[in-house]
């Protein structure tokens, strides 16, 4: 589990973070990611300092919640281990987006994709 500093569950903060932020697509992941800017919304009290993380597998992926949930935990290991090993720059509102072809993929596939999308926008420590 994430700490709660860390996760993203305001639905004004998700409004913001696609308001603001900028795509980045994978194979079966894509990544929503903002550069946290205090002073564009001083009445959120943001600071520079802060990481702020969701995500979200819709009723597109599969209907049953069983499986959307499933993935949703492998997705949030994932980030919860590079964020165990201070690996993810502070100062960032990020949202995790499952596409459909998730379904078929393994816990390490999954892995290397975040990893990857982590890295191709320089998130990563």
């Amino acid at each position: 589990m994430l700490l709660q500093k860390h996760r993203l569950r305001r639905m004004k903060d998700w409004k913001i973070l696609f308001d603001e932020g900028r795509f980045v697509g994978g194979d079966f992941i894509t990544l929503k990611v903002w550069k946290i800017d205090p002073e564009k919304y001083p009445r959120r009290k943001y600071s520079v300092d802060d990481l702020m993380i969701g995500f979200a597998v819709g009723t597109k992926i599969h209907k049953s919640a069983v499986k959307r949930n499933r993935i949703k935990r492998q997705i949030r290991e994932v980030v919860r281990l590079l964020l165990k090993e201070n690996k993810i720059h502070n100062g960032y509102m990020v949202g995790v987006l499952a596409k459909p072809s998730i379904l078929e993929k393994s816990y390490e596939e999954i892995e290397q994709e975040v990893v990857g999308l982590f890295n191709k926008t320089k998130l990563l420590m």
